[in-house]
């Protein structure tokens, strides 16, 4: 038994000699040591030597399989509700933290502008393509997205998602999708009701309060769901009246137009509320064009921006997010 086992681990070297061309080296491919053979008579020591190509070849396929090894990389598909959205710019790059860590992993992103039908697209093309081993997805609508991810789970894919749940109901924050390998984000109707309490605490003294709501956009599951969180908390004030409810588009710009409008129509707004900090940005460029003073603002996931406005004494506040770290720990789940 223990020479069969010292010839099954010979063979491949055995082979490879044999493949080198060298005459009578695959006999005994052992160079540079001493070997025993026992006779009736005693002992024989006989001296083989491997020759040097043999020695270079060998050398040069241990290289070859090393370096296979190194260049092997786990591609990660990173489907983006939008990439110029700050949020998911944040989780972006938490991505490439994660990535960098690792060295072998790669990520390529699909920037779904907000429109969920061509996030579907991306990934359906994503999935026949077989490229990627791990999606990250940061889905506009969950719902319709769930068939989709299903396959990709089936096939193989590790699948994690952030902020919206990946699956029908967009107010349950646990794993809807067997085989999902993590959800990270808060509740959109427990942030509705965060954000509700910003406004409450904001309101005191003041009536009538007058609020303007801008979420990102409305007709979004996920904005009804924050919406009635919002406004299960403040109906419970009498002195607070939404006076106005419009669409910020999660970006400065569009939210600094709907500002404009919204102050030319109210101009006595004590409150402005937003579910993105983005979106606030833009109503402090169009509160200071309007030479509006006194406005309390309040944003949604504490950006690195609206650190500095509320530093300034600009924004009023805002409920915390942490996207950068929900990015790279789903890199890392992953």
């Amino acid at each position: 038994m223990a020479a069969r086992r010292r010839l099954t681990r010979r063979g491949p070297l055995r082979r490879i000699v044999a493949l080198a061309g060298i005459p009578g080296a695959a006999r005994d491919p052992v160079g540079g040591a001493e070997r025993r053979s026992q006779h009736e008579g005693g002992t024989v020591k006989r001296k083989v030597t491997v020759p040097l190509a043999v020695l270079t070849l060998l050398a040069a396929i241990a290289a070859s399989s090393a370096f296979g090894k190194q260049q092997e990389t786990i591609e990660v598909a990173v489907f983006a509700a939008s990439s110029a959205n700050t949020y998911w710019a944040a989780e972006v790059e938490g991505a490439k933290d994660a990535a960098k860590k690792y060295g072998d992993v790669k990520i390529t992103v699909f920037d779904g502008q907000f429109n969920t039908q061509k996030q579907l697209n991306q990934m359906r093309d994503a999935l026949v393509s077989k490229k990627y081993e791990a999606w990250f997805v940061g889905p506009n609508d969950g719902g319709p997205l769930t068939t989709t991810i299903k396959q990709a789970i089936k096939s193989g894919v590790k699948v994690g998602c952030a902020l919206v749940p990946c699956g029908p109901d967009i107010r349950n924050t646990k794993v809807q999708i067997p085989g999902q390998v993590v959800f990270m984000g808060v509740g959109f109707y427990g942030n509705g009701q965060l954000l509700g309490q910003l406004v409450t605490t904001g309101c005191k003294g003041i009536d009538p309060c007058k609020v303007f709501w801008m979420p990102g956009l409305p007709t979004l599951p996920l904005e009804k769901a924050r919406t009635d969180g919002l406004m299960s908390v403040v109906k419970k004030s009498a002195n607070i009246e939404i006076v106005a409810v419009q669409p910020g588009g999660y970006l400065a710009a569009p939210a600094l137009t709907a500002t404009q409008n919204v102050l030319q129509a109210n101009p006595d707004i004590n409150v402005i509320v937003s579910s993105g900090d983005q979106m606030i940005a833009g109503a402090v460029r169009a509160a200071k064009a309007a030479g509006k003073t006194g406005i309390k603002m309040y944003g949604n996931g504490c950006t690195f921006e609206a650190k500095k406005l509320i530093q300034q004494g600009i924004q009023t506040g805002c409920t915390v997010y942490l996207p950068r770290t929900e990015g790279r720990t789903i890199v890392d789940l992953l």
